[in-house]
């Protein structure tokens, strides 16, 4: 395919270098907040981008002196008319005088190559209260204004960044609007679910596989998630989808009740990785007990779609992390079940893609070996039964209890059903079992 060059055109300040960052995935041009304008010339730079060769080509303000018949005599030069996209930059904020001056001084510049090649670009867009559409539309009662007026003259050929944590999906979308890209028939589909401690990370991990904010969290000591909640995002050929989970150890609710809610999140799909969230520091045996034994309720099978996603990468400041895996017997343990699959993530570098790319290869291979088999097939697993809970002391009731039955009724295996999962599966994390070390299960110290 041809190369294909997008140029950034508009006023001073209103984002272009941090667009075509943006863009290409990398700081490629100078951006930071002044009064004056950082680009004074104009500079190109090619990457592949989504596949594809793009140069980005950043301009300095078009009303600085001299600037309009230079980019002028540069488009005509160095240009292919038929491989070029215009983006004329916007800042989302009060459309002054000076700002339409510039917008109009950019026009002048691109219609010769024809207005059907260029679109709006709108950046700032973390600062929207609302839609872009709603943001350009509180003007609608005045067809005459100046915003107005453009967003017509570019026949609705619009679009916004969000340059500070907007992530990859906005430009794959704007290259596929613009046709720079052409919209896959069919994506491979990964649904990643990520489970854990409270605190361990999971929203912010979740945030930097989709590249972007996805997932909201809360301040707190509590788990900031309740229920499970899904997300997704485009990522090269490959439609994720996270799903968060609240944490299994949220004291505001029973482990029972989280069980529950994610055996009915994930009923009935299709499922490629189970994500065992940890930060990495020191884990309580109980803790490091729980999480081993924790995917037995997803089936038999779901060892073999289980990894281990160690976040708090940044704290390790140089040292080796496959030295500390050998000091802990307890991670150890956690990783040879999950047959050694595990990622480091430094969630405070989110846009660092290399390592999501190393995530979403081992999930690529699990799959490879695994087929596209259901990992939450919930088939039963003959699991003891016992009256502890998972502390190891009488269950008190309503908390870790696993008889569906009503108070009162005789109670015994033979009355849950062995093709009840959920039962089995409940009955066993809550019985103690995973800690008692009888029944067949080795306690770990």
């Amino acid at each position: 395919m041809a190369r294909r060059s997008i140029v950034l055109l508009g006023h001073t300040g209103v984002g272009k270098s941090a667009s075509g960052n943006t863009i290409l995935g990398r700081t490629a041009f100078e951006s930071r907040r002044t009064f004056i304008s950082v680009t004074t010339e104009i500079k190109e730079e090619t990457d592949t981008v989504f596949g594809r060769e793009i140069s980005v080509i950043d301009t300095p303000g078009i009303l600085s002196e001299g600037i309009e018949t230079e980019i002028q005599t540069f488009c005509k030069e160095n240009l292919d008319s038929s491989s070029c996209l215009f983006l004329v930059v916007v800042k989302i904020d009060r459309f002054t005088k000076e700002q339409q001056k510039a917008v109009d001084t950019t026009i002048t510049v691109i219609e010769p190559y024809g207005l059907d090649q260029a679109y709006l670009l709108f950046t700032g867009a973390d600062h929207l209260d609302g839609t872009l559409e709603e943001f350009i539309n509180k003007e609608e009662k005045s067809p005459e204004s100046p915003l107005q007026r453009i967003i017509r003259k570019f026949e609705g050929r619009y679009f916004s960044f969000n340059n500070i944590n907007g992530g990859p999906d906005q430009v794959k979308e704007l290259l596929q609007k613009t046709g720079i890209l052409s919209a896959p028939e069919s994506l491979e589909k990964r649904k990643i679910v990520l489970y854990g401690l409270s605190g361990a990370g999971k929203i912010s991990s979740g945030n930097t596989i989709l590249g972007s904010k996805k997932f909201k969290s809360e301040c707190g000591f509590e788990s900031s998630i309740k229920m499970c909640v899904s997300k997704s995002a485009i990522i090269g050929s490959q439609e994720i989808t996270v799903m968060d989970t609240p944490g299994v150890d949220d004291s505001s609710r029973s482990p029972q009740e989280v069980a529950v809610d994610i055996l009915k999140a994930l009923h009935g799909e299709h499922v490629h990785a189970l994500v065992i969230v940890l930060k990495i520091g020191k884990l309580s045996k109980e803790d490091c007990s729980f999480l081993q034994y924790f995917p037995s309720m997803f089936g038999p099978d779901a060892l073999r779609s289980t990894m281990v996603l160690f976040t708090h990468g940044d704290d390790l400041g140089g040292e080796s992390f496959e030295e500390k895996i050998g000091a802990s017997r307890d991670v150890s343990e956690l990783l040879k079940r999950c047959e050694g699959r595990y990622c480091v993530f430094d969630n405070t570098q989110s846009r660092n893609r290399q390592q999501v790319r190393n995530f979403l290869q081992i999930v690529d291979k699990m799959v490879q070996q695994n087929g596209e088999q259901r990992c939450d097939r919930l088939k039963p697993t003959p699991f003891p039964q016992s009256s502890q809970s998972r502390s190891g002391g009488n269950a008190p009731s309503g908390y870790g209890s696993t008889d569906p039955r009503s108070p009162g009724e005789e109670s015994s295996d033979e009355s849950i059903s062995s093709s009840c999962c959920l039962c089995q599966c409940l009955r066993y994390l809550f019985c103690g079992c995973c800690q008692s070390g009888r029944n067949g299960y080795e306690s770990i110290n």
